[in-house]
């Protein structure tokens, strides 16, 4: 049985790779691209949703996690550039039909109920 020291250079080695791994050039470009696809669809002025952002993504360009891109919307409706204006069922697997929300860029007077 291995002690408690060889578990934690494990877990720490784990870690490093891990960190490592996300650290690659395609990993890092995943969240600005999507920025930029986000701020397309900003302009646009239409309803949108995660998906279109995803969509939008070059295809070569993998975030090295699935939560880059609702951190990215996170971000955005924190600092209100973008507000919920609805929900929809998603239809991807992995999401298993859970509620998204639909954006709209914030209302140029500030106003989200308009």
């Amino acid at each position: 049985m291995a002690d408690q020291l060889t578990l934690g250079f494990a877990d720490r080695h784990a870690g490093q790779e891990a960190n490592l791994a996300a650290a690659v050039a395609v990993n890092r470009d995943y969240r600005a691209a999507a920025e930029v696809a986000l701020a397309a669809l900003v302009r646009e002025g239409r309803p949108f949703t995660a998906e279109d952002v995803r969509k939008a993504v070059p295809k070569d360009v993998e975030p090295h996690s699935p939560n880059v891109l609702p951190s990215v919307l996170g971000t955005w409706a924190a600092r209100r550039l973008i507000v919920p204006c609805g929900e929809y069922r998603s239809r991807r697997r992995s999401r298993r039909a859970s509620r998204n929300r639909v954006w709209i860029a914030r209302p140029a007077n500030g106003n989200p109920d308009e």
